[in-house]
């Protein structure tokens, strides 16, 4: 009990800081890049959509799985990977419609790391993934069907510490 009333008291004088909660380390960081591809029109994202480089293309293209006649970029986001949290990225800032939410289960060697990777959709999970993330490779992932195309995940793993 007298733990407790301590415990609480540094809490509330700011003894105890952020830092100090297990699990709050960053082990490096996560780039999400959500892409719309589709064989038909691009009218479903011509104002949000942003086009990609040709060698973004060739890379996807190689893949018969990511090879589409159109690929646009629809968002990126940079978020910190916390050792013991589950971590949201949302690609499409302001809108939450489409959001990724990623999770560490353990390195792989030096430069590598496994995520619990999920694709979330109106708040509805809609793909589940464990990928190996190596450091400073993207992986691509064909998502679900959407607005007339596919939604494809890019993720890199960076600054792994």
């Amino acid at each position: 009990p007298k733990v407790w009333v301590m415990l609480a008291v540094a809490c509330l004088f700011g003894q105890i800081t952020k830092a100090d909660e297990p699990g709050k380390e960053v082990m490096g960081s996560v780039v999400t890049e959500l892409l719309f591809a589709t064989n038909g029109s691009l009218e479903a994202v011509k104002e949000r959509g942003k086009e990609l480089s040709e060698k973004e293309i060739k890379k996807l293209k190689a893949s018969e799985k990511l090879a589409f006649k159109e690929y646009r970029r629809l968002g990126t986001d940079r978020q910190p990977i916390w050792r013991a949290f589950e971590n949201w990225s949302v690609p499409m800032k302001p809108s939450e419609e489409i959001m990724v939410s990623f999770e560490p289960k353990g390195r792989f060697g030096k430069s590598g790391l496994q995520l619990d990777l999920k694709l979330w959709l109106q708040r509805r999970e809609v793909l589940a993934s464990l990928p190996v993330l190596m450091e400073g490779q993207r992986l691509y992932i064909l998502g679900p069907k959407w607005r007339g195309g596919n939604l494809i995940v890019g993720i890199e793993l960076v600054d792994l510490q």
